[in-house]
């Protein structure tokens, strides 16, 4: 159980490393990286939870949720850039 812990505690430690990169990238380029920023800053309680049974049901739902979610921008942007013109 000890070595979980660890790993949750780690696995927080890269969303806030992505908080600040995205942080950082959003002074230069602005709207384009904030959905990242906004993601991290969501996602970081998430995984610091992870050992109580309640939060580690919803990520496993919100990442079926963002899996689907990027399916469909998947196939969309394929969509878009094969169109015939």
């Amino acid at each position: 159980m000890n070595k979980e812990k660890d790993f949750i505690v780690l696995t927080s430690c890269v969303a806030i490393g992505i908080i600040i990169a995205s942080g950082l990238a959003v002074v230069i380029q602005r709207w384009e990286v904030i959905p990242v920023t906004i993601f991290g800053f969501l996602m970081f309680p998430l995984i610091l939870l992870q050992n109580k049974e309640k939060f580690a049901h919803i990520t496993e739902n919100l990442e079926n949720i963002v899996f689907m979610i990027t399916l469909v921008i998947i196939i969309v942007s394929f969509i878009l850039l094969y169109k015939p013109m």
